[in-house]
């Protein structure tokens, strides 16, 4: 039978956890509705925007914050966009750049939500990858 000292050493470090996890989904929450508010119409059928994601995760406790500034622009019925990830939590590292990431949407007919969509991505070299394509429903 364990401690009453190493039952309470696991409690207390299971309530550091908590509050660890509780503080991430916060920053994220905060930092998710001022990147959402800052995404801007340039005109013309230009967009420019950003989304910041930081996460924990649980299984190797690992922290990650990541920025990934995108710029678009639609007309007749097209979504171009091109984006990049960026690790802020490596800035002193080499590979804080990760690529550029190519992404076009259609929406099909006139069903609301068939949309028929493309992407690649290149890496740090601009090297293309695989690309995906494909029809999605979203209801």
């Amino acid at each position: 039978m364990p401690s009453n000292r190493k039952v309470t050493l696991n409690y207390v470090n299971i309530l550091k956890d908590k509050r660890k996890m509780k503080f991430a989904a916060t920053a994220t929450l905060a930092v998710f509705v001022a990147s959402q508010a800052a995404a801007i119409d340039l005109g013309g059928g230009l967009k420019a925007g950003a989304e910041i994601d930081m996460n924990y995760t649980t299984g190797i406790e690992e922290w990650a914050l990541e920025a990934t500034p995108e710029v678009g622009f639609e007309a007749y019925g097209a979504d171009l966009t091109v984006g990049s990830t960026f690790d802020l939590m490596g800035l002193n590292e080499d590979d804080v750049f990760k690529g550029l990431d190519f992404g076009a949407e259609y929406n099909i007919g006139v069903i609301p939500g068939l949309t028929a969509y493309g992407e690649i991505g290149t890496d740090a070299d601009f090297e293309f990858g695989d690309a995906t394509m494909g029809v999605k429903f979203a209801f």
